[in-house]
């Protein structure tokens, strides 16, 4: 018996919320040093402001912050038309959880196609504002909707972790976790 028993029909959305968390899991040192080479050529380029060539240093530092998911974007686009070419639908799954792991079958369901991801080859957890995310190296994962889960979502978080041993990165603004590490802190209890 299954504990969660989830479906998924991908869209062009959820391929491209798939790439962007992928590239905020596991592209993190690419994420900073897109980050110092923005801040180091916006600096440049106002502290050189009379130079002619200040303003293409100012203008590569805003591309460099404004372009951050511009490569996960690629990808997804470029998987996108290989699909619409092909003249078939989106990829759907059932995602079958269970003491065991989770169990994946591809829609429409065939006998005999189904794989099995054991809890402890999670290689990451990722979560947003609609889906969960449950990779199984850093080049592929699965995305569970949380609209599915109703009001299990919690339930639903904390089965995986717990089975897994890992922890759902959630992706938030700088200025959310900002709000919830302060959140975190009043209800901390009082220390001497």
């Amino acid at each position: 018996m299954a504990a969660f028993d989830i479906t998924m029909k991908h869209t062009e959305e959820s391929l491209e919320a798939l790439a962007h968390m992928q590239y905020d899991l596991f592209c993190r040192s690419n994420r900073v040093v897109r980050t110092i080479l923005s801040v180091g050529m916006v600096l440049l380029g106002v502290m050189m402001h009379e130079q002619w060539w200040s303003i293409l240093a100012i203008a590569y530092g805003c591309y460099l912050t404004t372009s951050t998911y511009a490569s996960a974007n690629r990808t997804a686009h470029k998987l996108t038309a290989q699909i619409k070419a092909a003249g078939t639908d989106f990829p759907g799954s059932r995602f079958l959880f269970d003491s065991e792991g989770m169990h994946i079958r591809p829609l429409p369901e065939k006998e005999g196609e189904e794989q099995l991801l054991p809890y402890s080859n999670f290689y990451g957890l990722g979560e947003d504002f609609q889906y969960y995310y449950i990779f199984r190296d850093q080049y592929g994962g699965y995305m569970i909707p949380k609209e599915k889960l109703d009001e299990d979502c919690r339930a639903f978080r904390d089965y995986v972790e717990k089975k897994s041993g890992k922890s759902f990165i959630l992706k938030r603004s700088p200025l959310a976790r900002l709000r919830a590490r302060m959140r975190q802190k009043q209800n901390e209890p009082y220390h001497l």
